[in-house]
């Protein structure tokens, strides 16, 4: 049998450097080394208030001092109010930090709100901070938590986990496009049809609560998107479901959502309950992802439940609400997706959660938060949790509590009876190979480029090989084979089904066809995709050569725009005898974007004429105003020819001060800084500052570049400077670095082995080394291969 389809979902992974590594530090407040102390000091009245109107969400103003291993910080004019749904009537109450309600547009490292949860149904205080950790660490969007120490007016009110806000800001640093549509799925959020009318959709449900709640773009209140993928769930044929379901919604995800519910036992979600979750709608892509929501009620956690979780069926669960769940139920109905669910069922059960490695990093919170969990006053106040029940809620073998509510067992016998009995009840249908996650280095290659080509297959059978098919300029298609190069001991399954190659320069001006193919042992193959995956090389030669010649960084006081005001700005320069439309071409600051910005009209430069393009991000105020400011820290910039990845010039300029353009100089080949800039003319360097070869902010290098299982950092600097190297995961957490030395000029190595700075092994993945000091603020990526 030979099967082509639509595969579950095809992730582009653009091999670059990730700007929000060094601009946000929020991973900071979630660094979890030490507990976090949170003081917070409120007026004793307000506080009252609080307590005596838990159902209110009226904000207090409040001073909160936050202290971990990163942060040491005093914030004032804070909104400080209770949150929750049925912990606002507990004795320990949940908490809601906003840092953006007195003062617009505040934040507290790239943080506008922050949520204190008591956890007051679980005597470990343990439970989500493990889901958290593990819905990360599986490559899920999802929130971060860390343990805090919340004191109010210096009084202690307990041990809280401190877990990420999802809002706007949370949709900027997990998605390229955050302008659309989140809704907070609560009690009530089934999927069910209602009708084709949005308005369907904003209904209440029995707590006075709308299921559907639209937390983002509440103004226009537009239903529509989430109409139209309820009517896919539930109204598309068999026989167009797949292809319906894929083009709206990340499935992957989904299924990865439906398998770790499983794997915990969480029950208060979509599957049982029909409630906590997120959907957000992409609108550059108008596809849907899922993103998970509170975690408390697992591992054994049955409330007044009374199922056994730890036996459920994991192809029907058990529906705390009866009723339809059309998502995960057509789902499951179609034998591809069913397998790949098994699949990570019984990966996650048997190679996260049931190992030594698991147990041992529970053990270690305990010993971690056990002084904080002991001394929190409002322990016992909800429920009776001793002191024993804390301890023994993580290991102790036969582990029961039931006062009020029912716990049935340690996490960690939880996870060894869930685990056994899913090894019992996984099964698979027969099915051809499945091809579910694919990442390409570029879809736009450099001509010296090469191509990294990774897939992830799996299939119950015995795969024989995985091919890259790649038809080049309507040529015969050539054939290259993949290797099997799995990362077992990494938590992402794709890297555990991983299948890769790297292709050589395919050389300029291609256009290239890419399928993936795979087949098994019986002679069944699975193709990605029918016509093929687009990939196009640089033009070798781009005719229109005209070339930047000046840029400033931090203009204050040296050229105005059209509206009188000092912007940052690029000099571009055309010193052909003809004239030149700048029309389709591109301008950008971003080597992973090379599009970013394009030149609309008639934008014609005569022969020997400089043209200023404003960098300011203000493009309402003419075609010569960019969608992107410079940054005075130095970084890139680039004119692209209009197919959007041929680079006609570019130049990595450094660190600049107020007023100091970056210069070419009058054989229009090596840069300066000058004080004494010349936008609109012919560059006549009068006074140097500083003067720098023309690679001087591009001179960090590593090599080999992807790597394994260490790289050589090489730099060169002309003159002695104070020197700091790091290196940074893609959040922005630093995991490597040398101190700042002072350099005489020269040229310097290092190696580094892919060991993070506490000596642990790093995983496969793209880090970012950057180096500072003085004049120099430079980042490229490095990529590391297990």
């Amino acid at each position: 049998m030979k099967n082509k389809s639509i595969f579950i979902t095809l992730i582009f992974l653009i091999i670059s450097t990730v700007s929000q590594g060094q601009n946000d530090d929020s991973w900071k407040v979630y660094d979890d080394s030490e507990i976090a102390v949170i003081k917070i000091s409120v007026n004793p009245n307000d506080l009252q208030y609080m307590y005596d109107n838990p159902q209110s969400d009226s904000l207090h103003p409040a001073q909160v001092h936050f202290k971990n291993a990163q942060l040491d910080e005093v914030i004032d004019s804070v909104g400080f109010r209770i949150r929750g749904n049925t912990s606002r009537e507990s004795y320990k109450k949940s908490f809601k930090l906003s840092f953006n309600t007195y003062i617009k547009g505040k934040d507290f490292h790239s943080l506008e709100k922050m949520n204190l949860n008591g956890e007051h149904n679980d005597p470990s205080i343990v439970r989500s901070k493990l889901c958290w950790d593990f819905f990360n660490s599986i490559g899920m969007i999802s929130t971060r938590a860390s343990h805090a120490a919340i004191y109010i007016n210096n009084e202690y009110y307990g041990l809280y986990i401190s877990i990420e806000h999802i809002d706007d800001e949370f949709l900027q640093k997990n998605f390229t496009d955050d302008s659309g549509n989140l809704w907070k799925c609560l009690f009530g959020s089934d999927l069910v049809y209602l009708g084709e009318n949005p308005d369907l959709y904003k209904f209440e449900n029995i707590s006075g609560d709308i299921p559907y709640r639209l937390v983002t773009n509440e103004e226009v209140n537009d239903y529509s998107k989430l109409a139209n993928l309820i009517d896919i769930i539930n109204n598309t044929s068999n026989a167009n479901f797949e292809s319906a379901i894929e083009s709206k919604l990340d499935v992957t995800s989904v299924l990865k959502y439906f398998a770790a519910n499983v794997v915990v036992g969480g029950w208060d979600d979509y599957w049982s309950l029909s409630n906590n979750f997120y959907l957000y709608h992409n609108p550059s892509i108008d596809k849907f992802t899922l993103i998970p929501y509170d975690y408390d009620n697992t591992f054994g956690v049955t409330f007044w439940t009374q199922f056994d979780w730890e036996n459920a069926d994991p192809y029907s669960f058990g529906k705390v609400l009866e009723g339809p769940r059309p998502l995960v139920e057509k789902l499951l109905s179609f034998p591809r997706y069913r397998n790949l669910y098994s699949h990570f069922l019984d990966y996650y059960a048997n190679n996260i959660f049931n190992t030594g490695q698991f147990f041992s990093r529970m053990i270690d919170l305990r010993t971690k938060i056990q002084a904080y969990a002991e001394l929190d006053p409002f322990r016992d106040k909800d429920w009776g949790f001793s002191k024993q029940d804390f301890l023994a809620s993580f290991d102790t073998d036969n582990f029961s509590f039931i006062n009020g509510i029912r716990i049935n067992n340690s996490i960690k016998q939880f996870i060894i009876n869930r685990t056994n009995s899913l090894n019992t009840q996984i099964n698979y249908i027969e099915y051809p190979p499945i091809i579910y996650n694919l990442n390409l280095s570029s879809k736009k290659l450099q001509s010296d480029e090469s191509l990294k080509i990774e897939a992830s297959v799996f299939t119950n059978r015995e795969l024989v090989s995985v091919k890259a098919e790649l038809t080049i300029n309507d040529a015969a298609p050539i054939s290259y084979n993949l290797s099997y190069t799995p990362l077992s001991s990494n938590a992402l399954i794709e890297k555990a089904d991983l299948w890769s190659i790297t292709i050589p320069p395919l050389g300029g001006s291609k256009k290239i066809l890419l399928k993936i193919i795979a087949e098994d042992n019986l002679g069944d193959t699975s193709t990605f995709s029918e016509d093929g995956i687009e990939i196009i090389t640089s033009s070798e030669d781009v005719a229109q050569k005209i070339i930047i010649t000046e840029l400033m960084s931090s203009n204050t006081t040296t050229i105005m725009d059209q509206v009188s005001e000092y912007e940052d700005w690029i000099e571009i320069y055309n010193p052909q005898d003809t004239s030149v439309n700048l029309s389709g071409m591109f301008l950008t600051d971003k080597k992973d974007n090379l599009s970013k910005w394009i030149f609309l009209s008639d934008m014609v430069i005569a022969p020997k004429e400089y043209k200023i393009i404003w960098c300011d991000e203000d493009q309402e105020q003419g075609n010569d105003h960019t969608n992107f400011k410079l940054s005075s820290k130095g970084e890139y910039a680039a004119l692209v020819f209009d197919d959007g990845i041929s680079i006609i010039d570019s130049i990595s300029f450094p660190a600049l001060m107020e007023n100091e353009s970056y210069s070419r100089n009058n054989d229009l080949v090596s840069w300066s800084k000058t004080s004494t800039p010349t936008p609109g003319e012919s560059n006549i360097i009068t006074s140097v500052e500083n003067t720098f070869p023309d690679d001087y902010s591009i001179n960090l290098k590593a090599y080999p570049n992807p790597f394994n299982p260490s790289t050589k950092i090489e730099y060169e600097i002309t003159n002695p400077l104070d020197i700091e190297l790091k290196i940074f995961d893609v959040l922005g957490r630093e995991v490597w670095k040398i101190k700042k030395e002072n350099k005489s000029a020269g040229k310097y190595t290092v190696q580094w082995d892919g060991i993070d700075k506490n000596g642990r092994e790093l995983a496969t993945g793209i880090y970012l080394l950057n180096i500072n000091g003085n004049a120099i603020n430079k980042t490229i990526k490095i990529m590391l291969l297990r």
